[in-house]
């Protein structure tokens, strides 16, 4: 004999609340990889010697305020 135990979730509830999680889990590892990515490039904007910076017609101001951004901060 089993125990049957109710649930009072139906099955159509169930599924959109897994395609949200799947949607956020997305989201989420987005975000993550362009955060990666924007610290990628602000360390090599770092490196970036002043000769180059003027190429690109930056200073080495406009370089450490972008490098002293956080990193979630575009």
């Amino acid at each position: 004999m089993s125990i049957q135990f109710y649930h009072p979730v139906s099955v159509t509830t169930r599924l959109a609340i897994a395609d949200r999680a799947r949607h956020a889990a997305v989201v989420l590892a987005d975000a993550f990889s362009e955060w990666r990515e924007r610290i990628r490039q602000r360390h090599t904007l770092a490196r970036l010697d002043d000769r180059l910076l003027r190429d690109m017609g930056l200073t080495r101001s406009d370089v450490e305020q972008e490098v002293s951004k956080p990193f979630w901060q575009a």
